[in-house]
């Protein structure tokens, strides 16, 4: 690795300094990237030429015109539009002409203050799902055990800064998609409060939950890229640091099956040492947890299929099967579950923030930000399978932070959640230093062997490999009252018998959640 540099703020405090340049850091990330891509599938594309020639022209800018950005070499998941070329949203059936030429207004803004874009890296489909092994994209790789997943959405910025090909990217987060890829490479992301940043120029997927956020090595880097993307400077750290800070635990999660005991271990231990920095740990219950879940998921897929059905409908067989089963399943929600999971979720917030307002409140709110490290590919979970800790944060709108807490025996990784009230970034990023001050978890860079060879992603129907022909699955009762192979039939899909059984069952989940009185 010619990378030399430990965190991004490292890197533009030698570039002011005039140690080193941006042409020097740039053509450092993609010598690496010639090395390491081929085994990790960070990159969908890269912009070497145009890298190289934003860099020079940084290095000839006189010191008085440099931005707090000056030189960075970053990346940009790629659903967000960058002039050097079109979004693919990892995805054969995407526009290319959509937005092309033109960048997305959080790009600009990172530009505007100096950085250089290296490339465009992998994500999920549309930011939905796993990877398709019949799909021609990159498919990503986690640096401490290419066998694992990377974590979705914004798979290739998690993998590039775990693996030191970049200290900086910019992702998208409707579920979790900043803060899981974090979670499981070892890195630091941070999901912001919902319309902080604009999202104009990204591939939507849900509209009132998407956001954008800064994943990089430390949480001091992320509030770097978060002054550049919002333009307001963060204010300076105060000398009691996270003294007398409230902290909430929901204990009855954090004992949830699911939630390894290596992962317990980890979190118990970093609630210590914000305990030592002055921090006050008290227990904080959400029962508004499983309420927030089924709203996030109703929502999703139901904005989902708004958002891509008519193209879903004309391109069946060229969507990944992860995506388009999911994408299917909100097309069978109905109209009142959409709208009751909207009313759930403005009760359930205002709850949830009244309560953190009161005598018992907290500032901020820890758990474990995902229960296990990275699966093996060939160990995959279904939807739902999994404890998600992530996906309750974008219903309420409000930030998170995912920092590293530990490695459970294997070495792989295991992160650390903080969510606090909306517009409360400064105070998670200032806990997340304060965190890191006195940890080095963050500091650990994976050395993945570019010899390796991964086995091949098996067939998401469990059949083999993609040249295998799945079984026809036992019939699936019908969601409702009326058949969900009917009903797909008559919004324009007409789905093979796998893909029939995995709607079925997406939406049987979907509509049992969202029947259930939320607290």
């Amino acid at each position: 690795m010619q990378q030399p540099f430990a965190t991004l703020a490292d890197a533009a405090s030698a570039l002011r300094s005039g140690a080193v340049g941006s042409a020097e850091l740039v053509a450092a990330a993609l010598a690496d990237a010639e090395v390491l891509d081929p085994l990790l599938g960070v990159y969908v594309t890269r912009f070497p030429e145009q890298a190289l020639a934003a860099a020079r022209a940084a290095d000839a800018l006189p010191a008085g015109e440099r931005g707090a950005l000056h030189g960075l070499p970053l990346a940009v998941k790629d659903n967000l539009a960058t002039v050097e070329g079109p979004a693919t949203a990892q995805s054969p059936t995407h526009d290319p002409h959509w937005w092309r030429g033109l960048d997305a207004p959080a790009v600009a803004r990172l530009r505007g203050a100096g950085a250089v874009v290296l490339g465009k890296t992998t994500m999920a489909e549309y930011a939905m799902g796993r990877p398709d092994p019949a799909h021609a994209f990159p498919v990503p790789r986690n640096p401490w055990d290419p066998e694992r997943w990377t974590g979705g959405s914004s798979t290739g910025n998690g993998a590039g800064i775990a693996s030191g090909l970049f200290l900086g990217a910019l992702g998208s987060d409707t579920s979790g998609s900043v803060r899981l890829p974090a979670a499981l490479c070892g890195t630091t992301g941070l999901k912001t409060t919902f319309g902080l940043l604009p999202v104009d120029g990204c591939v939507p997927l849900s509209p009132s939950q998407d956001v954008l956020g800064p994943m990089a090595v430390t949480a001091r880097d992320c509030g770097l890229l978060l002054d550049a993307l919002t333009g307001r400077p963060r204010p300076a750290p105060t000398a009691d640091g996270v003294r007398g800070l409230r902290i909430g635990v929901p204990y009855g999660l954090i004992d949830a099956p699911g939630v390894t005991g290596a992962c317990r271990a980890a979190f118990q231990e970093a609630l210590r040492v914000f305990d030592e920095l002055g921090a006050e740990i008290r227990e904080f219950e959400l029962p508004e947890f499983g309420g927030l879940l089924a709203v996030n998921a109703v929502t999703m897929l139901a904005e989902a299929f708004a958002a891509h059905g008519e193209r879903l409908a004309a391109q069946w067989d060229r969507h990944g099967r992860s995506f388009r089963r999911l994408a299917a399943a909100g097309g069978l929600l109905p109209a009142h579950l959409y709208l009751r999971a909207q009313h759930t979720r403005e009760r359930l917030t205002a709850q949830l923030l009244a309560r953190m307002d009161g005598p018992d409140g907290v500032d901020l709110i820890a758990t474990p930000t995902w229960p296990a490290p990275a699966r093996p590919y060939a160990q995959e979970a279904s939807p739902g399978e999994e404890l998600n800790l992530t996906a309750v944060w974008n219903p309420t709108g409000f930030p998170a932070l995912a920092l590293p807490m530990g490695a459970d025996p294997a070495g792989l990784p295991l992160s650390l959640q903080l969510a606090g009230r909306a517009r409360s970034e400064h105070t998670l990023i200032a806990a997340g230093e304060a965190y890191q001050s006195v940890t080095t978890w963050h500091l650990r860079r994976a050395a993945p062997d570019p010899r390796h060879r991964p086995a091949p992603l098996q067939d998401p129907d469990g059949a083999g490999p993609t040249d295998q022909p799945p079984a026809p699955p036992a019939p699936a009762p019908a969601v409702g009252p009326v058949d969900t192979g009917a009903v797909l039939a008559a919004i324009g899909i007409t789905p093979g018998p796998a893909d029939l059984a995995v709607v079925r069952a997406v939406a049987r989940s979907l509509l049992d959640a969202g029947r259930r009185p939320a607290a």
